[in-house]
């Protein structure tokens, strides 16, 4: 079975909102789990309405091994600051890089 790397970064831009989406804003729990860096990652989804979550139990149940990268969202708001998308960015990469895997599987939403 294939070693599959598992991760995500969401955010709902509206550019009508006054508040930028900063590194804060996905590091700190709102409606979805905070950011969530390996080994906690798939239980802080676990049973909650998220691509992510169908995707770990589907592969898993399938045999796949996952590998955990991290996960995060803000709540909707305006752009996402530099910062923020260079370092959830960064983590991924790190992540993906020490991991070598199979395959990657990424939850992405937004507008960024």
């Amino acid at each position: 079975m294939a070693r599959i790397a598992v991760g995500g970064f969401q955010h709902e831009t509206n550019t009508f909102a006054p508040v930028k989406a900063d590194f804060d804003a996905f590091a700190q729990a709102d409606a979805w789990p905070a950011l969530t860096r390996g080994d906690g990652l798939f239980d802080a989804v676990a049973g909650i309405n998220l691509p992510l979550a169908g995707f770990v139990e589907a592969a898993g149940a399938a045999g796949h091994e996952l590998l955990p990268l991290s996960w995060c969202s803000a709540s909707p708001s305006a752009h996402v600051t530099e910062d923020a998308f260079e370092r959830v960015s960064a983590m991924l990469l790190e992540d993906i890089a020490a991991a070598k895997p199979d395959a990657v599987y990424l939850d992405l939403h937004g507008a960024m």
